[in-house]
């Protein structure tokens, strides 16, 4: 059962998890890409204001056929890991799961194990998940 739901979503949005995000939490996004859109990310962000640091960028880029994983820290970007593929398409609905683990983000695309990001930020200054258009959400949970 999830900790929190959120529906009607408008993006760019920013969600605030009160228990925090740990190692055994997973965030499930449900949404489609827009015809058009060129990118979209989600990242799970320190605090809540601009340049804050973001522990882990999720960077699906659709004019690259790529997705660009990262980590902002102390106002500058690090060495992006980059996966020359996309799942995503436009016009396509997908479902986003992240699960947190002790050693990293793990990332699977409509059910599928899409990738891994090693932490570079501890898990414990993560306060809030950030979505940037353009993307549609439909839903969001937090388990």
């Amino acid at each position: 059962m999830a900790l929190k739901s959120v529906t009607g979503l408008t993006t760019p949005c920013v969600l605030v998890l009160d228990c925090g995000f740990q190692a055994g939490r997973h965030v499930r996004i449900q949404g489609s890409v827009p015809c058009g859109s060129q990118w979209f990310s989600v990242n799970f962000c320190c605090s809540d204001g601009p340049s804050c640091d973001i522990a882990f960028h999720f960077n699906p880029r659709l004019d690259q056929n790529c997705v660009v994983f990262n980590t902002f820290q102390n106002r500058s970007w690090q060495c992006n890991q980059t996966k020359e593929e996309n799942p995503f398409k436009h016009g396509a609905s997908f479902q986003l799961d992240i699960h947190i683990t002790e050693e990293h983000f793990e990332v699977l695309v409509n059910n599928n194990v899409f990738d891994r990001y090693s932490h570079r930020i501890p898990l414990c200054q993560v306060k809030s998940l950030e979505v940037q258009p353009k993307v549609d959400i439909h839903k969001i949970e937090f388990f």
